[in-house]
């Protein structure tokens, strides 16, 4: 059995001003540092010597990665995995989150990734990863879209407008293609 906790990023300005980012590279601020080096104990009391820390190719992800690796004295390289990226909003980008943003989309928004391929994205890359890494303690730290992605794809009543807390850990087992979610938006 693989096993993966899947971290969110610390805080951006972006997050703080409760803007939709997506693919746009902003790094953590002051506040994103600071709460990524707290959740340190979260990833500590989970017990479990990690094998295999990825992360997506985003800087506020990579830097999250970077943190943690240097609190839990990792001693591998932490290896990005493009997939693990945060879902392209398209127009979106910038605009407020908020109910109506959820509302659009919903719809056709030009450049922005359907739901159902970010479903298919995030499911697709937890199986390919616990294919590479099989029967290893997984760390990777992505993106909010990337994770309810997954849970929706996963948990039927998934409320996608749910909003995952920065730094949050979603912990999953996956044994032969089979993804069981433990929990998520863990602090």
């Amino acid at each position: 059995m693989t096993k993966i906790c899947l971290i969110r990023h610390g805080q951006t300005d972006w997050n703080k001003q409760l803007l939709i980012q997506g693919r746009i590279d902003n790094p953590l601020n002051e506040e994103g540092k600071e709460s990524t080096k707290k959740s340190l104990e979260s990833i500590k009391n989970l017990n479990t010597n990690w094998d295999v820390f990825l992360s997506s190719p985003l800087l506020r992800a990579y830097q999250t990665a970077q943190i943690i690796k240097s609190g839990l004295n990792f001693p591998q390289d932490i290896i990005i995995i493009p997939n693990l990226t945060e879902r392209d909003f398209g127009e979106l980008e910038g605009k407020k989150v908020c109910q109506e943003s959820y509302e659009l989309m919903r719809q056709n928004v030009k450049g922005l990734e359907s739901l159902e391929d970010l479903q298919k994205r995030a499911l697709s890359t937890i199986i390919n990863i616990s294919k590479k890494y099989p029967n290893k303690n997984i760390l990777i730290t992505t993106h909010s879209q990337f994770i309810k992605g997954l849970l929706s794809a996963l948990i039927e009543d998934f409320d996608f407008t749910y909003p995952l807390k920065n730094n949050s850990l979603t912990l999953l087992e996956v044994n032969e293609e089979k993804i069981k979610v433990i929990k998520y938006d863990v602090i």
